[in-house]
């Protein structure tokens, strides 16, 4: 049975290497994985984000990131779910929704009134489906590095 906890920093480096099986991403073509690495000690900590994971006897069966950004329209905060991935030997187990349930309980009790996410991929968009979301436009952005 799979358990759904707050990541720790001890969960760093299964993070890393769960991350690293996302899609390709032409938008983003070269990460910095030890970028990615500095970053997560204050994603794990801090109080405008967190990642959730999904463990299964030990293994890392998948997580979510949630960042907590603040916007004058909805006078406080929302939720954006930056990533959310669930390993390929768990895809197919039910380890998703659960997932994106512990993530929208998070959301509602940081009394966000909304959850998005941007760009989700061709895998996870139907989990996202499944689970309430609704397709809500596009996004545009800049690349400023």
């Amino acid at each position: 049975m799979a358990i759904i906890r707050k990541a720790t920093t001890n969960d760093s480096e299964k993070i890393l290497s769960l991350l690293k099986q996302f899609p390709t991403d032409p938008e983003i073509p070269n990460i910095d994985w030890e970028d990615a690495r500095k970053s997560l000690p204050q994603l794990i900590s801090a109080d405008g984000g967190m990642i959730l994971v999904s463990e299964h006897e030990g293994a890392l069966a998948g997580l979510v990131t949630l960042s907590f950004p603040l916007v004058l329209r909805f006078g406080g905060t929302y939720a954006l779910i930056e990533d959310f991935i669930v390993d390929e030997s768990f895809r197919g187990k039910g380890v998703g929704s659960p997932l994106l349930q512990a993530a929208v309980k998070e959301a509602r009790d940081k009394g966000c009134r909304e959850l998005q996410v941007n760009g989700a991929s061709d895998i996870g968009k139907p989990v996202y489906i499944k689970n309430g979301m609704r397709e809500a436009g596009s996004h545009l952005k800049i690349t400023l590095n």
